[in-house]
């Protein structure tokens, strides 16, 4: 029960925006905090997203979502500087991966992917292994990182709620405005958050001076 309550106070989903080249469109990426979250975006994902996930090829890492526009119908139709911003930030997010100089990145539709309730937290597998597509992905560009880090927002209240209104509504831009009219509330409260993070981390801290001081 311990581990449950843990799971639903801190679940958190990361959404990005991607703009490699100024004035280009942007797109939106979302990815889970960790294996629990990855698994509510499987759960609750729709076809009208229009989703392209992203997962290091036998390695763990985070659950990366391409959101693709309304013309595009596959990863051909997406620059290559975008698809590059999501192979990053996968890698980034994997603790082999991101040792590593190269390391393959799958590909694959949203609806493509298959869970069932035997499978474990963050595991999945596919309907059809025609529609899974592998690339490369090569050294960390921190400058790149850098760039996404700047725009990513942190959804914290009532994730898995959002998750099934946005599911039962079927709008396939309905994280796009969620963001864009929470921008500011959703960056002050994770400001917030970390100066929490700090001054508990500072308290741990004395307390465990005064502890040894004392014995």
């Amino acid at each position: 029960m311990k581990q449950q309550e843990h799971c639903y106070t801190f679940w958190m989903v990361y959404f990005y925006e991607s703009e490699p080249l100024e004035g280009s469109r942007k797109y939106q990426i979302a990815t889970g905090k960790d294996k629990y979250e990855n698994d509510l975006l499987i759960k609750y994902g729709y076809r009208e997203l229009n989703y392209v996930w992203f997962h290091t090829d036998k390695y763990s890492s985070g659950h990366v979502y391409l959101k693709l526009h309304p013309d595009e119908k596959s990863l051909d139709d997406v620059p290559a500087e975008v698809v590059n911003d999501c192979l990053q930030l996968c890698k980034s997010m994997s603790i082999q991966g991101n040792k590593m100089n190269q390391c393959t990145i799958l590909q694959t539709p949203w609806h493509n992917l298959r869970k069932n309730q035997y499978m474990k937290p963050g595991e999945v597998s596919f309907k059809s292994l025609q529609r899974v597509r592998k690339k490369q992905c090569f050294a960390r560009d921190q400058r790149l990182l850098n760039r996404l880090a700047k725009t990513r927002v942190e959804v914290t209240d009532e994730v898995e709620q959002l998750l099934h209104q946005a599911k039962k509504s079927k709008d396939g831009d309905f994280f796009l405005r969620y963001v864009a009219d929470n921008r500011e509330k959703l960056i002050e409260e994770a400001r917030v958050r970390k100066q929490d993070k700090k001054r508990r981390k500072k308290r741990e801290q004395e307390d465990g001076s005064d502890s040894n001081l004392s014995s």
